[in-house]
C-alpha cells in the first residue's frame, strides 16, 4: 500500500481497493537446505469507469516487482507525462527518495537519448537498454539498467511504460542480492575443455535400470555463455555450457549442459537437454553422482 501511495501515478481516491490474493510459493533453492519463500500480493482496484489489477512480488521482505494490468477502461492517473522518458525520470527521482537507494547514475544516462529507437548505452559498469515493443494490444517502451562486471550482468532495475507514459511494470533485485567475487579466472575455452574432460564421469539412469554414459560430443557443437547465479543470495559468475551430442541417447537426450564456476573451474553440475523424453525433478548431478535433471526443450 505504501508503494501504491508513494510511487504509482494512480489516483487511488477514485478506486475501491481490495486485496484479492495473498499467496506464497517456493522458488528454486539458492543453497542446500535453503527455503526460498516468495510472496505474491494481488490487489483489485475498481471504479465506475476503470478496473485494474496491481500485483506485487516480495522476497525476504524486499519488494522485487510490481505490475499494473488494466482490466476495463483506462488507468485513472493522478499525474500525466509528456512521454515515457519523463515518466521514467520522475519515477527514479521519487524511487531514490522512497528507498534511499542512489539512482543518480541511472538518471544521468537518460539525458539526451532517443527512446523511440531500440538502443543500448553503457556508462562505466551500468548498461541501459531501451526496447520498444507491442504487447497485449499496447505499444510499450522498457528501460533496463544492469550492473555489468567482466562482461557479466548482475543486479538491475526495470521499468515499463506505455507510449503516453503510463506506468505498467517495475522490477528491482538490487536490494535482494549481494555481489560476491566477480573474478572470471576461467576462460571460455578452458571452461569448454573442463566440461568435455569431465563428461566421461557423468551418467544417468533410465526407468528400466540401465545406465547411459560415454557421450560423444565435439567442440564445434558447443555453446558457452557467462551467467550469474545466486548462492545464499550472493551472485557469482558461472559458465553455462551447452553441448549438443552427435546422436540421440536414451530418453531422447540430444545434449548435455554443464555448469562451471568461472572463478575456480569447479564443475557444479551436469544435466540433460531432451526433446520430449522422461522427466526427473531431482537435483542436477555432479560428475561423481548419478542424480539427474532433464531439461524439456519446446520447439515452437
Amino acid at each position: 500500500m505504501a508503494f501504491m501511495e508513494n510511487m504509482l501515478p494512480v489516483d487511488l481516491s477514485r478506486y475501491s481497493i481490495n486485496l484479492v490474493n495473498d499467496s506464497t510459493m517456493y522458488g528454486v533453492p539458492l543453497a542446500k537446505d535453503d527455503n526460498r519463500i516468495i510472496n505474491n500480493l494481488l490487489y483489485e482496484l475498481t471504479s465506475k469507469d476503470s478496473n485494474l489489477h496491481i500485483s506485487f512480488t516480495f522476497e525476504k521482505d524486499v519488494m522485487t516487482a510490481c505490475q499494473i494490468t488494466p482490466l476495463q477502461g483506462q488507468i485513472i492517473t493522478n499525474k500525466q507525462y509528456a512521454n515515457p522518458l519523463d515518466a521514467a525520470k520522475d519515477f527514479l527521482e521519487r524511487y531514490q527518495v522512497y528507498t534511499k537507494i542512489d539512482s543518480s547514475n541511472l538518471l544521468a544516462m537518460l539525458d539526451n537519448i532517443d527512446i523511440t529507437k531500440d538502443s543500448t548505452i553503457t556508462t562505466e559498469n551500468i548498461k541501459l537498454t531501451i526496447h520498444n515493443f507491442y504487447f497485449v494490444g499496447v505499444d510499450q517502451v522498457s528501460f533496463t539498467w544492469m550492473q555489468v562486471i567482466n562482461g557479466v550482468e548482475y543486479t538491475g532495475i526495470h521499468l515499463t511504460f506505455d507510449k503516453i507514459g503510463v506506468f505498467l511494470s517495475f522490477g528491482d533485485d538490487r536490494p535482494l542480492f549481494t555481489i560476491g567475487d566477480t573474478a572470471v579466472n576461467i576462460s571460455k575455452e578452458q571452461a569448454i575443455t573442463i566440461a568435455i574432460e569431465n563428461l566421461k564421469f557423468y551418467s544417468y539412469d533410465m526407468p528400466d535400470g540401465s545406465i547411459v554414459k560415454d557421450f560423444k560430443v565435439s567442440k564445434e557443437n558447443i555453446e558457452a555463455i557467462l551467467v550469474t547465479v545466486p548462492v545464499d543470495y550472493e551472485l557469482r559468475p558461472y559458465w553455462d555450457i551447452r553441448m549438443l551430442l552427435d546422436e540421440a541417447y536414451p530418453g531422447n537426450v540430444h545434449g548435455i549442459t554443464a555448469f562451471i564456476d568461472a572463478n575456480t573451474g569447479e564443475v557444479i553440475s551436469y544435466s540433460n537437454m531432451a526433446f520430449g523424453g522422461i522427466y526427473d525433478d531431482s537435483v542436477a548431478s555432479t560428475p561423481s553422482s548419478n542424480t539427474l535433471i532433464i531439461c524439456i526443450v519446446l520447439q515452437l
